[in-house]
């Protein structure tokens, strides 16, 4: 019996990567053997509902989570079984503290986290989700595996007697191929015209691309090669003379008698005075722009990015009216501290992750301060005022994200 048990065990973990994969049938062949071989094994029943789950046989994936609850409902796949099945009932909330109960009995699940980052975009907390997404996306070698869940709403497994006596062996005798149950959804991609095709092709290529973060990158790229051809030179292109530097620095001083001067607090952030400051601010803008795009989506982001950068100036301009003031990080601090009020008022909600982002942001909050205020030139005022404007911003679209959420939960 071991050596079979063995063989279960093995026949199991090749499931499992091959569902990573996006293999499903595959994968599902795989589970049904490791259950033949041990009918007692529940991560081979779990497989087989995660495989089911993937296919639409919302039936075989209910037998097969009874089978798990059966066998280990405390275990880690009692808690992923579970989960599925509130997903299966459109009981996302419960579904999601069942996986947070998973993920700390078993760390480093892909799936959990990928099931996790689904039920919470059911919920409309796309920040939330967009991190157990990136979370699943580390584990899983950088794989994709939204399409391992269901692209419509479904109806409980067993309020209408679909999986019963099915078995939950995928393709088992007697047990036939189940269709989606559909209750509520889009009109199937064959009843669509070619123009709603081209733009849920459009939509789902940018899903995913942080189209604001690498924009911003391409503007900040452009001005600094304009820069450098005014002023003949590429690693530190800064010329008073240079038209471009000339009219387009902040000089605080100059907005109380020219109002029309405060044009400058917005073309300053996309000026640079050498070749490092502008790679250290695009790399920083980069690492963190585009997991802030994510959580906030692309309009509240740019709001975060440009009222940031633009607080950021005023306050230098206050600080150091005479300086001339230039470059990007006031923003890109911006969009640090909005990062950061995110993982603050989220961190009930993330779970035992929040500790680690919360103690990562703090470090590269103090270590970033400490070289502000220890390097002669640094504009001061536009990293305080741009951190603390972000941070600001990003806490009143959280707590507004909350109480929405909670109006539509009490409704």
């Amino acid at each position: 019996m071991e050596p079979q048990v063995g063989d279960a065990r093995a026949l199991v973990s090749r499931g499992d990567e091959l569902l990573l994969q996006g293999k499903v049938q595959e994968a599902g062949a795989e589970f049904s053997r490791a259950a033949q071989l041990d009918p007692q094994l529940a991560p081979a029943h779990l497989g087989l509902a995660e495989v089911n789950l993937a296919l639409g046989a919302y039936g075989i994936v209910y037998v097969a989570c009874r089978h798990v609850l059966d066998l280990a409902p405390e275990s880690a796949d009692g808690s992923v079984a579970r989960a599925i099945l509130y997903v299966l009932d459109r009981r996302y909330e419960a579904a999601v503290s069942e996986l947070e109960r998973a993920e700390q009995l078993d760390p480093g699940r892909a799936y959990v986290h990928a099931l996790r980052a689904y039920a919470l975009r059911q919920l409309g907390r796309g920040g939330d989700a967009a991190l157990a997404a990136a979370k699943s996306a580390r584990l899983s070698g950088n794989r994709d595996l939204a399409q391992l869940f269901p692209k419509v709403d479904v109806a409980p497994a067993g309020a209408n007697g679909a999986g019963g006596g099915a078995g939950t062996q995928l393709g088992a005798a007697g047990a036939a191929p189940q269709q989606p149950v559909r209750v509520a959804g889009p009109r199937p991609w064959s009843e669509r015209s070619p123009v709603e095709r081209r733009m849920v092709r459009v939509r789902f290529a940018t899903a995913n691309n942080a189209i604001v973060t690498m924009t911003l990158i391409g503007l900040n790229v452009a001005v600094y090669v304009l820069c450098a051809l005014f002023s003949g030179n590429l690693i530190e292109p800064f010329n008073p003379n240079n038209p471009l530097y000339q009219y387009g620095v902040e000089v605080g001083a100059l907005i109380p008698h020219e109002p029309f001067q405060v044009y400058r607090l917005l073309t300053a952030m996309f000026l640079h005075e050498s070749i490092i400051h502008l790679g250290a601010n695009m790399l920083s803008l980069y690492f963190v722009g585009i997991i802030t795009e994510r959580i906030f989506g692309s309009g509240k982001y740019a709001l975060i990015y440009f009222a940031s950068g633009i607080a950021g100036g005023i306050v230098e301009g206050v600080l150091a009216p005479n300086a001339a003031g230039l470059g990007a990080s006031g923003a890109i601090f911006g969009i640090f501290g909005a990062f950061g009020a995110f993982i603050l008022l989220r961190r009930r909600q993330l779970g035992p992750s929040a500790n680690f982002y919360i103690g990562q942001w703090l470090f590269y909050l103090v270590l970033n301060m400490v070289i502000t205020f220890s390097i002669p030139g640094i504009g001061i005022g536009a990293h305080v005022g741009g951190v603390i404007s972000g941070f600001l911003l990003g806490a009143y679209f959280v707590l507004t994200a909350n109480r929405k959420r909670a109006r539509g939960q009490a409704a």
